[in-house]
């Protein structure tokens, strides 16, 4: 799977006003060749390599549903982190009027930005596995039977508006591909071959990009109003996670 969120735009924070985001704030998405992602699978995935298809045979073993709660956070493999060393943003100014031709003056609007970009996770939905006990691999295959729903969020309670606000300022500076809400779909298979005397786990789920960051006031005066600082997230895909 390809990060999407390890490029940031410029140096400088992007000035998003919440009246002003588009109307993808609100949409979920609905283009089938996007939704679910190719299957992660863990390094320790007891799984034989190159085994991993999404056209499982009709004679492979399915998997037997999981107990236990379903993880908000599960680690996807490969997923890095990284800093953003940038600082606050500058906004341009108006230029003075006739009595005041030098006169410092922004415009008014909260703002968004970004500090790091976090690992991102997947919120799962529904969790399987499957056990060999024999000598020799066995084909197998998972399907998702359960749904969920994951929407845009953060660590602190924060208004709709500033909801549009990270949303806005995530598709254009880290993923394309968030959405405010998305709801995992149901019979999506995958499957491989499991090594001898092994247990494979799968998990389905919704991934979520991660940042931290803040919201902050940019004032007339060009100043920056006390910044409030929250980790964030929204969903942007689906799939299955293979592991040990």
């Amino acid at each position: 799977m390809q990060r999407t969120s390890s490029v940031l735009m410029g140096v400088t924070g992007l000035l998003l006003m919440a009246t002003t985001v588009p109307a993808f704030a609100a949409d979920e998405p609905t283009a089938p060749t996007s939704r679910v992602a190719p299957p992660v699978v863990a390094d320790d995935a007891p799984v034989e390599p190159g085994s991993i298809t999404d056209k499982p045979g009709a004679g492979a073993v399915t998997g037997s549903d999981s107990g236990g709660a379903l993880e908000e956070d599960a680690p996807i493999p490969g997923e890095t982190e990284e800093v953003i060393e940038t600082p606050d943003p500058e906004f341009p100014g108006k230029p003075g009027d006739e009595d005041f031709p030098d006169a410092e003056h922004c415009e008014t609007a909260r703002f968004a930005h970004i500090s790091r970009n976090t690992k991102n996770t997947m919120s799962v939905k529904y969790k399987t596995f499957v056990k060999n006990d024999l000598n020799s691999s066995v084909d197998f295959k998972f399907t998702s039977k359960k749904s969920g729903t994951t929407t845009v969020g953060a660590s602190i309670n924060i208004s709709g508006e500033v909801k549009v606000l990270w949303l806005g300022k995530l598709k254009v500076d880290v993923n394309g591909s968030v959405s405010h809400s998305w709801t995992s779909e149901l019979g999506v298979e995958t499957g491989g071959k499991v090594k001898a005397h092994s247990t494979v786990k799968g998990d389905y789920g919704i991934m979520k990009e991660n940042v931290y960051g803040y919201v902050a006031m940019q004032y007339s005066n060009c100043r920056i109003g006390a910044k409030q600082y929250m980790d964030v997230w929204a969903p942007y895909r689906e799939g299955w996670r293979i592991h040990s």
